[in-house]
């Protein structure tokens, strides 16, 4: 069965990545086959996605973009708009202008809310994570790789994390691809059943996951299907609620 043909709006965002492929390809030294390999897919699959035969989904489109350091709107908008729409559902921005209309003619006034100025979070390895809230007189600032802002406010003990691996990586929303910064709160927080959350397990092990509340017990969901949900028992310790992130290429 021939393939179907891709609508104009992907052939246009496929041309647009292999030119900057091109012109790019030369300075950081790759081929078609380095960048297949570096992005985990063959040449063959790379080759579809420059020349219009494959259409770009959103977990392709931040690893590429990360790959060839340019920000996803350079070959897609369509893809950058949704990752900020990702990134604001996360945080919760935009949820007072989106139900706007819902309150028209209402006699209840929304809250306003008091607006606070970025503060910068320190970005910490796996292994310091946990330690850095309960024992913070042993972190020491400058173990922090680097530092980010964020609006959100993740408490004085708050840290950002890189996710790693793909088991948090979806074709649809939300996703968060290998590299994504997430902003965690490791005090004073509530555990919601959806809301996304780190957890430590006895052997040292921490995981970064979905969670879910049923009939009392609790689940940590990855949202890449080829992983499996765990149950939290035990073994396992919630730490922090992630409140923020940051998604590659943007």
């Amino acid at each position: 069965m021939k393939k179907k043909e891709l609508e104009p709006i992907a052939k246009q965002e496929c041309a647009a990545l292999k030119a900057i492929f091109m012109e790019r390809r030369k300075a950081l030294g790759l081929t078609q086959e380095k960048a297949a390999e570096a992005l985990g897919m063959n040449q063959g699959s790379f080759s579809h996605y420059l020349n219009g035969r494959n259409s770009i989904n959103t977990p392709f489109a931040v690893q590429v973009a990360h790959l060839l350091q340019v920000p996803v709107e350079s070959f897609s908008p369509r893809i950058a708009k949704l990752i900020d729409m990702m990134t604001k559902a996360v945080s919760g921005e935009g949820l007072a202008e989106k139900h706007k209309g819902e309150r028209e003619g209402s006699n209840v006034a929304p809250v306003p809310q008091p607006w606070r100025a970025p503060r910068k979070y320190p970005l910490i390895s796996w292994i310091a994570a946990g330690e850095r809230a309960e024992s913070p007189d042993n972190f020491v600032p400058g173990d922090a790789e680097d530092y980010l802002a964020s609006t959100e406010n993740a408490g004085d003990k708050g840290y950002w994390l890189s996710v790693r691996g793909p088991s948090m990586t979806s074709a649809s929303n939300p996703s968060f691809p290998e590299g994504t910064k997430i902003l965690v709160r490791p005090e004073g927080f509530d555990l919601i059943s959806g809301k996304f959350y780190i957890a430590r397990h006895v052997d040292g092990e921490k995981t970064f996951k979905r969670l879910f509340i049923d009939s009392g017990i609790s689940y940590l969901t990855p949202l890449n299907q080829t992983f499996k949900t765990v149950e939290v028992d035990g073994d396992w310790e919630i730490i922090g609620r992630v409140i923020d992130a940051k998604i590659p290429g943007l």
